[in-house]
């Protein structure tokens, strides 16, 4: 609720270049909750945090810690701020949207990752930007699905949205939006998310958390600063 807080601010460990920190900070940016981000190295094998390697033995980012407890995994973590956070739950109450929800996250997870890490790396080839495409008409499609009320993936605003919209923001960071943009649908979805308001009703916008190009090649996270 508008004007709550949570009394500590969480630590997110992770990495500037790896989306999947990026959406569990955009995930505590929709849902009102404070995180402190701490970087621990330029890949989850490299990071030598003492303090790191002790809540993560495997080397697994991100890595949150809230208090005395810790969780490891994006999924686990992205669940734990919606769960923890305020507003209503980002993960829809209907059947068929809810599996929509996860089917989508899958999509992103499995399918749109592997590509933007080659983007990221400049390991992409034409064959990339053909994968990304067609995986790209797809969104497309599905943000246009007049069965689905609403402006986002599934309807209403979800964790599958922010599965998705690191990925979209490192396309365009590595000089691919254009794979966005000439997907009406696909960029109208995406503006909006751009501007979403945070969930939690306070005044922030989760885009804002994500990190510039610059920041990337320096390893430089971003933290969620609302109630503090």
């Amino acid at each position: 609720m508008l004007g709550d807080h949570l009394k500590t601010k969480m630590i997110l460990f992770g990495i500037a270049n790896d989306p999947d920190t990026l959406k569990c900070l955009m995930t505590a940016g929709e849902k009102g909750v404070d995180i402190d981000s701490r970087v621990v190295g330029e890949t989850a094998l490299s990071a030598d945090s003492q303090e790191f390697r002790s809540m993560s033995p495997f080397g697994t980012t991100p890595c949150l810690k809230d208090v005395d407890f810790i969780l490891c995994g994006t999924s686990t973590i992205m669940s734990y701020l919606n769960d923890k956070g305020f507003g209503p739950s980002l993960i829809p109450r209907n059947g068929v949207a809810r599996a929509l929800h996860y089917q989508w996250s899958e999509i992103a997870t499995e399918h749109v990752a592997p590509l933007v890490s080659k983007l990221l790396t400049n390991d992409a080839n034409e064959s990339t930007d053909a994968a990304l495409a067609a995986l790209f008409d797809a969104l497309d499609r599905q943000v246009q699905d007049k069965r689905y009320r609403g402006d986002f993936i599934v309807g209403e605003f979800t964790l599958a949205d922010l599965h998705w919209a690191p990925y979209i923001h490192c396309c365009e960071l590595t000089g691919k939006g254009e794979l966005i943009s000439a997907r009406r649908a696909m960029k109208n979805w995406w503006e909006k998310v751009k501007a979403h308001k945070s969930t939690s009703k306070e005044n922030y916008v989760a885009y804002d958390v994500l990190p510039t190009m610059e920041e990337i090649k320096a390893n430089q996270l971003r933290s969620v600063t609302i109630n503090v």
